[in-house]
């Protein structure tokens, strides 16, 4: 499924439940003004009738594009579902406490939010509780989040299944992890790493799968994982590489690591390749020029940047095209001649620039990648808010339904 197929599926899916939720809405207000307002009750019941009425309408549309997203998922869901384990019946409950978690976050973010913003208008017998409550929920939401997040990771074969375009493959080495699931903590609370962020930038193009450490009693929290044999990983591995629109390959120690850039080279289209060069390691710019019918630029590495410091594509012939970390650009490419240093931003967030900068040079354009990167470092609290929404207007409806019955 194209990305544009996939968004007109959400666009739909969207509409259908709004539509759906105003019916209901309508209904349940038009047979409470019955006795009251005739008049406006029968407008009501006319309009719920109509709101229901495109609702169904949609129904058909949204049920057509799932079948084509689930269709074009089929070949590699086979693939990835059985290195997927099952999850045992426990881990439910964690999902509806991590459910929780998120929800007392955005409620507890916004009291504090409107305390500070609006306190001056408020009364102190208001100000100070909300506060308060609004502290204890975010610190209860945190204890909460950070045991529970890991359980409620979205397996390789559901992200593929629901998502229904070709994925991202993301290469790394294992012994390489400790640097992706570090978290930049700032003036604001974050509770993603920064492969999360970055398995979001790279959601622009498709989801993000990659192979999980061996043994490791958790996911990581970022790209969606699947488990391996240890001694018969290589197949699985290579047909991915054909099956995947983009291999994203963070460079790193490991013979694995680099028998998968040996297989990239010698079977993939060179475009369809980023390597994501750590700074400070000249051995492997060194180690990487074998492989390269052309070296590496070594007056355009980057310099900084401890997890990412650059990024490089190639054309068809497998020259190398560099895009440092933190420096911005424009001209052909989007970049100019003279590199400058960037406004200060998050690892993550620069790090999508420069793969957005790169992939745009090799004719893929995707302008959402930077604020995708940015939106999910704060994608716990916007969730958050979101669940908040939904179960007040849910709540209203059924207190207004339990009204009606004369139950409340």
């Amino acid at each position: 499924m194209s990305s544009r197929l996939r968004s007109l599926a959400r666009l739909v899916t969207v509409l259908a439940v709004t539509a759906a939720y105003v019916a209901l809405h309508l209904a349940v207000s038009a047979a409470g003004d019955r006795s009251a307002n005739p008049g406006t009750a029968a407008l009501e019941a006319t309009a719920a009738l109509w709101c229901g009425l495109f609702a169904l309408l949609l129904l058909g549309p949204a049920l057509w594009l799932r079948h084509l997203r689930r269709s074009a998922a089929a070949e590699l869901v086979s693939v990835v579902s059985q290195y997927v384990p099952p999850r045992p019946p426990w881990q439910r409950t964690l999902r509806v406490a991590n459910g929780l978690g998120v929800l007392l976050f955005g409620c507890g973010a916004g009291a504090v939010h409107a305390s500070g913003r609006h306190g001056h208008t408020m009364p102190p017998t208001v100000r100070i509780p909300l506060l308060l409550g609004g502290v204890a929920a975010v610190i209860a939401a945190l204890l909460i989040l950070r045991r529970t997040r890991p359980y409620a990771v979205r397996p390789a074969a559901r992200a593929l299944l629901l998502s229904g375009c070709r994925p991202v493959l993301y290469l790394r080495s294992f012994g390489d992890d400790e640097g992706p699931v570090q978290m930049d903590d700032g003036e604001e609370i974050i509770l993603h790493t920064r492969e999360e962020q970055l398995a979001s930038a790279l959601g622009a193009i498709g989801p993000v799968i990659a192979v999980g450490r061996p043994g490791e009693r958790l996911p990581q929290l970022g790209a969606a994982r699947f488990y391996l044999p240890l001694d018969d990983w290589k197949p699985t591995v290579l047909r991915l590489m054909d099956l995947s629109q983009l291999i994203v390959l963070r460079l790193g120690q490991g013979e694995g690591l680099w028998w998968e850039v040996e297989q990239v080279r010698t079977t993939q289209p060179a475009r369809k390749l980023v390597l994501l060069l750590p700074g400070g390691e000249s051995a492997l710019a060194a180690r990487l020029n074998t492989y390269l019918p052309e070296p590496l630029p070594p007056g355009e590495l980057g310099a900084g940047g401890e997890w990412v410091s650059t990024v490089i594509v190639f054309d068809d012939a497998w020259t190398p095209r560099v895009f440092p970390v933190g420096l911005r650009r424009s001209g052909r490419w989007g970049w100019p001649g003279k590199a400058s240093p960037a406004a200060v931003d998050p690892p993550t967030t620069e790090v999508a620039r420069a793969v957005r900068a790169a992939l745009t040079s090799s004719g893929l354009r995707r302008r959402t990648m930077t604020w995708r990167s940015r939106l999910a470092a704060h994608s716990a609290l916007l969730a958050g808010l979101g669940l908040a929404v939904t179960v007040a207007l849910a709540g209203w409806l059924g207190l207004r339904a339990l009204q009606l019955i004369e139950l409340w």
